[in-house]
């Protein structure tokens, strides 16, 4: 794993290192290739025999259509760039076709840069979250990552600060005698969510993307320590994921799951300040209006969060999800954030 300024300049000796050679796949979407594909060319071509996959969608049946290509042609390795979306694609197609996968993500928007979890969407085109694994090798250039678009880096702090709910229900759901705990996992989660909080720095820049890329890999091989998302992902992640099946309005991951924390500390009577006084800080805009989610599909999406996994217990198993306490949340929402 190489993490830092510049590192896209080491792809070349990254594969080498791990003894890469023959046939290696690169999958880019097209914008993404536009921007850094002669450079990443070259360094695939001085290992092996580059061949070439374009990622416009990211479904089930698209990954496996991948693997396909990379059992039935012999491909070595994967080579992935881009967001989220490239990333999970050949994550999921290496995990599938068992090939060594380097990883090298573009923005910041989620922990899922790093983690051995990969989000596809279904024929239906709802997501569904699939196990699999980390990849093999990471490229994370803090240099490029800072030059993407500031909304996805503040969703990447909206989805590293959800482990401090993330945490209240593993803690919660052990507690009750429905999870079992992992010591390491927990701490690793706990020390993403501390180096963003306890940061020095108060805005976004070079040096904070450095801590914020740290933080998020971090949550990444949280999960892969537990074997799954649990040390990273609770209620607001089960708000979040109802957000995605329900509201007609979609945003990005990060806010939601931001906005879900927030909330759900408020429904169990906990003092959300300190998670609001740092997302102002860095003008994470989490408000439900804003975010052009209504009253209606906040309580909808709030009192159907538990549907949304069976093996997740949280606080919202057990909390009061009256209407009226949720719309009266709501509206504190909306004055607040």
């Amino acid at each position: 794993m190489k993490i830092g300024s510049g590192k896209i300049s080491e792809i070349e000796s990254t594969l080498r290192a791990a003894d890469i050679s023959g046939k290696i796949l690169y999958i880019s979407d097209p914008y993404v290739d536009s921007l850094y594909g002669a450079s990443v060319r070259p360094q695939i071509e001085a290992v092996g025999k580059i061949k070439e996959q374009s990622v416009d969608y990211n479904t089930i049946a698209y990954s496996m259509e991948v693997a396909e290509r990379v059992i039935a042609t012999d491909i070595d390795c994967i080579v992935a760039m881009g967001g989220g979306k490239t990333l999970d694609v050949g994550k999921y197609a290496a995990f599938v076709s068992k090939r060594p996968f380097l990883s090298i993500p573009t923005t910041m928007a989620h922990d899922g840069i790093v983690s051995p979890i990969a989000v596809l969407k279904r024929q239906d085109e709802k997501p569904k979250s699939l196990g699999c694994a980390m990849p093999s090798m990471i490229i994370l250039d803090t240099k490029l990552m800072a030059t993407c678009p500031k909304h996805l880096i503040k969703a990447g702090i909206g989805d590293t600060i959800s482990n401090y709910m993330a945490l209240k229900d593993w803690d919660f759901a052990v507690s009750h005698g429905k999870d079992e705990m992992n010591g390491y996992a927990y701490m690793m989660s706990r020390t993403s969510l501390d180096a963003l909080m306890k940061t020095q720095f108060d805005h976004i820049c070079p040096e904070f993307i450095d801590v914020l890329a740290n933080s998020l890999v971090l949550s990444g091989i949280a999960m892969d320590f537990a074997g799954s998302s649990r040390p990273v992902s609770g209620s607001e992640h089960l708000f979040s994921h109802a957000l995605d099946y329900y509201c007609e309005k979609q945003n990005l991951h990060g806010f939601n799951v931001a906005l879900g924390t927030i909330a759900v500390l408020k429904i169990i009577g906990d003092d959300p300040t300190e998670v609001i006084d740092y997302l102002k800080k860095f003008e994470v805009d989490v408000n439900p209006e804003h975010m052009g989610i209504s009253e209606d599909s906040f309580v909808y999406c709030m009192q159907h969060a538990t549907e949304m996994r069976n093996n997740r217990y949280t606080y919202l198993h057990e909390a009061d999800l009256d209407s009226d306490k949720l719309k009266n949340v709501y509206k504190e929402l909306v004055e607040e954030l």
